[in-house]
């Protein structure tokens, strides 16, 4: 079980605050030289503490980044006696496409529940990562229709416009108009019917990078920004 053996802060050099990060995860964001005490050492992959069949999380729906657990030992360097020094466990979430990682302040006096903490937080993490993945990519596609459709209206308008000034080219400018306008439709359709499916409820609060999002207002931020970056020209 979770023990305050060796309080974290004492256990590793430099580490920051305590973070909630928008997935629900509350733990120290941490870069590898942080964690650098004199007998501080990787114990081990999760996988290979706990026999688990996996090795990691993916964060995006490409698979180019994949989260994964860790368990960290650390030992006490002074003793009055001469037992061995106690040593306590850590989860720790790294990613093998950034220098951060996810250190849990919890101390674990036993490996393997540690090791169960880290994979529990990487697929949390990756699960909420995934998530905003998918609806960033939900609105670029909504975008992407969108923006399409109505450049193909224009042009609809713009052959229709010309039919009204030269009627004697109706006839032929007549199914070129209307070919071009249920294409329109039917891409506007395509756009509205992904934004009724997947769009998220919009933010209650403003964005504010001094406070941590809500999974829920994160959801939000990956949706406006899937629509407000693809470029559609």
């Amino acid at each position: 079980m979770a023990t305050d053996t060796i309080p974290v802060t004492q256990a590793f050099h430099e580490v920051p605050v305590t973070h909630r990060f928008p997935c629900g995860i509350t733990a120290h964001c941490v870069i590898p030289y942080h964690i650098g005490p004199a007998r501080a050492w990787r114990y081990a992959r999760h996988d290979a503490v706990t026999g688990a069949r996996h090795k990691g999380w993916h964060v995006d729906a490409q698979e180019f980044e994949t989260l994964t657990g860790f368990v960290y030992a650390c030992q006490d360097d002074y003793r009055d006696d001469e037992e061995p020094s106690p040593i306590s466990f850590y989860a720790l979430v790294v990613s093998d496409d950034t220098d951060e990682q996810l250190l849990d302040p919890d101390a674990y006096d036993d490996p393997v529940p540690a090791a169960l903490a880290a994979d529990a937080m990487a697929r949390c993490f990756a699960e909420h990562q995934r998530a905003c993945d998918e609806i960033n990519a939900h609105a670029a596609r909504a975008r992407i229709e969108l923006a399409e459709a109505n450049r193909i209206r224009r042009e609809a308008l713009a052959i229709l416009r010309h039919a009204r000034d030269y009627p004697a080219e109706g006839d032929t400018l007549g199914p070129q108009f209307a070919r071009l306008w249920r294409q329109a439709d039917a891409g506007r359709r395509r756009a509205f019917d992904i934004i009724r499916e997947h769009r998220p409820p919009q933010r209650e609060h403003p964005f504010d990078p001094r406070t941590i999002a809500t999974p829920e207002e994160h959801i939000a931020d990956a949706w406006r920004g899937g629509w407000d970056n693809t470029p559609t020209a």
